[in-house]
Parts: C-alpha cells; sequence; structure tokens
C-alpha cells in the first residue's frame, strides 16, 4: 500500500455511496424550493453536478473485478437441482 492510499471494503464505499445519495437527495429539494438563477441556485447546481459525479465513481469502482471482495462473497456457487 502507497503512503496515501487507504484500504476499505465493499461495504464501506456502499455505505459512503449510500450517504452521498441521500445528501444528493436532499440537495435536490433544497434546490426545487430556491428561486431560479438565485446564488443558491446556481452552488446547489455544482453540489448535485459533484455528487452525480462522486457517485459515478464509487459505481465504477464498485463494478471493478480488482476491487477486493470479502470472503464471505467469495464461495462455491450455488449448484442447481438435477432434472428429473
Amino acid at each position: 500500500m502507497q503512503p496515501n492510499e487507504i484500504s476499505v471494503t465493499r461495504f464501506e464505499v456502499e455505505d459512503i455511496a449510500r450517504y452521498l445519495r441521500a445528501t444528493l437527495n436532499q440537495a435536490s429539494r433544497i434546490r426545487a424550493n430556491a428561486p431560479a438563477g438565485s446564488y443558491l441556485d446556481s452552488v446547489l447546481g455544482r453540489t448535485i453536478e459533484g455528487l452525480e459525479l462522486e457517485l459515478a465513481q464509487l459505481k465504477f469502482l464498485l463494478a471493478d473485478p480488482e476491487f477486493p471482495v470479502p470472503a464471505k462473497e467469495i464461495g462455491r456457487p450455488e449448484r442447481m437441482r438435477r432434472a428429473m
């Protein structure tokens, strides 16, 4: 591990994504009540764009096959029953 790297699990990344989605929803609700073209509207617009970008990056990270998978997710695949 490099000096600037930290170790996180898939579940921690999912928790972060859940928090960011809740924050995005709250920012969208506040922006819906802000006057169009106001300073608040423009700040929230940039904030929402940033949150969407972060969520997209986390989604990409979770889909990456090199992302470490917790041991309980690794196991034998379920076998189907024999046909009769």
